[in-house]
């Protein structure tokens, strides 16, 4: 567990670029293997592969759970559901994500909202309280894309929904923090029981459409032009501290050998705290 100033970081392998979602092959399995023993102590598993590789094992994925175990690794967070102002269709969602962490044994199931209103906030609260009561918690993750583009306001969200249900926590992609506008101060000002998760990725120079540069143009941790090494210096100051998920999503990775991907990826976090 890499230590930076006062606060200790574990890392996580993130199986987003390699999953049916970017038109590859269903590899669970390999990934997992893959990410044992080198570095990783958690997985954070998406749900294109996880829905994959259970409709073809007879609707079941315990046994990833016991590959993830073997291999010295533990699920972090599912990602990522949906929160929308419609009761039965958000519970149906979240059903399935729990009946998903159950099975991984998973810490946090991800979340984001499909719009911020008042009866969406109210049916985040309810599904919150529901995940809570069954043993996990909702990791909410922010963007540019969404109705929450800024950190204080998820960070207000996240201190709202903690009033009424317990583990609730923010998750902050450096790629959105960037790039969505906030800044080192705004890092500054986070409360720290707020934080679990920082989606750990740099980025290439900015092309002509954000979206796809989210998608397929992030960068190993260094090699893009995103001030990683102050981002986690001022963590350090501060006390912000968790979960490190190496989510690089990359066109220009995601046909890499499966292992070197593994070791590029945990040299580059290395490099970041060391």
């Amino acid at each position: 567990m890499p230590s930076v100033g006062a606060v200790t970081w574990s890392l996580a392998y993130s199986t987003l670029d390699r999953s049916p979602f970017f038109d590859r092959p269903e590899t669970l399995e390999a990934q997992l293997r893959a990410a044992s023993g080198v570095g990783f102590e958690w997985v954070s598993p998406d749900v294109f592969s996880l829905r994959a590789y259970r409709d073809a094992h007879g609707g079941s994925v315990r046994e990833l759970q016991r590959i993830a175990r073997d291999g010295g690794l533990g699920f972090f967070d599912l990602n990522g559901v949906a929160i929308s102002a419609d009761p039965a269709g958000t519970r149906r969602a979240v059903d399935e994500y729990l009946a998903l962490a159950e099975q991984l044994d998973a810490v946090w199931i991800q979340t984001r909202l499909a719009t911020d209103t008042p009866a969406t906030r109210e049916v985040y609260a309810a599904e919150a309280d529901r995940v809570a009561a069954a043993g996990f918690g909702f990791l909410y993750e922010y963007s540019p894309f969404g109705p929450i583009t800024r950190l204080r306001d998820a960070a207000a969200l996240v201190a709202e929904m903690a009033a009424l249900a317990p583990r609730q926590a923010l998750n902050i992609d450096t790629w959105h923090f960037f790039r969505g506008g906030d800044t080192l101060d705004d890092l500054r000002l986070l409360d720290p029981a707020l934080l679990a998760c920082v989606q750990f990725d740099d980025a290439l120079p900015a092309g002509g459409d954000a979206y796809v540069d989210t998608m397929h143009r992030r960068a190993l941790p260094g090699t893009g032009e995103l001030p990683l090494r102050e981002f986690v210096a001022v963590c350090g100051e501060v006390g912000l501290g968790g979960v490190l998920s190496l989510e690089v999503l990359s066109e220009g990775l995601r046909t890499l050998d499966l292992d070197l991907y593994v070791e590029a990826l945990v040299r580059a976090a290395g490099a970041m705290l060391g």
